[in-house]
């Protein structure tokens, strides 16, 4: 049995996922030392990454100035929920971090509204973006999430309904609500197909019965 660590980052999460999984057809109980090894040194590399590129994030802010252009403003407050997004598929707890992100996030929101005056079509728009901001930040403390919406994905894409179905029903409704109507669809169909391809007990396939169901139910 593989020595997993108990809070990983997204690459050796991804192998534990995969590890003595039936969804993963080929994969199971295959898993040699040097697989986890690299993926651990991946998640490293990827912490090692994230810490550089937010102490530079908190230097700028620092000499940033008073009144500073609205445009340069933007360009941070996009940094901020990339290095947010990264920050939450890392291994580890990472929770001052996050908090920090998010104070600087609010800084810079103080500085947009300022800007914005009293124009309400303005001030309207970024409360809109607000609100979108923090659901995101909702969904990025599902792990799978986090993962999910990396640019360097480690979930391949035909990896992606095993991948589901690996989750629980309660958290695999949320999981969907990444994806739009057509993709759930194709998504759900994808894991029927997927069960009866496989031969599973009958208490493992209903098991997996039940997390289809819950993707089911958000196409209603």
């Amino acid at each position: 049995m593989p020595q997993f660590l108990d809070n990983p980052g997204c690459f050796e999460r991804h192998i534990q996922r995969r590890y003595n999984n039936p969804l993963f057809a080929g994969y199971t109980n295959m898993l040699a030392d040097d697989d986890l090894h690299q993926a651990r040194k991946q998640d490293e590399q990827d912490a090692q990454r994230f810490h550089e590129s937010f102490q530079g994030l908190l230097a700028e802010m620092v000499d940033m100035p008073e009144k500073e252009d609205t445009e340069v403003i933007l360009k941070q407050k996009s940094r901020i929920d990339e290095l947010y997004t990264q920050c939450a598929s890392l291994g580890g707890d990472h929770s001052r971090e996050k908090e920090a992100l998010n104070k600087l996030n609010d800084v810079l929101m103080k500085a947009v509204r300022s800007a914005a005056g009293n124009d309400p079509q303005a001030i309207e728009e970024l409360s809109r973006e607000q609100a979108a901001r923090e659901i995101h930040m909702n969904l990025l403390e599902y792990a799978l999430v986090a993962d999910l919406l990396r640019t360097d994905c480690p979930v391949a894409e035909d990896e992606l309904v095993a991948t589901l179905l690996s989750e629980e029903p309660a958290t695999l409704g949320t999981i969907m609500t990444l994806f739009d109507q057509e993709q759930r669809q194709e998504l759900q169909q994808l894991a029927t197909d997927l069960l009866d391809e496989l031969e599973l007990e009958d208490s493992e396939r209903q098991r997996y019965q039940d997390r289809v169901s819950a993707m089911d139910h958000t196409l209603q």
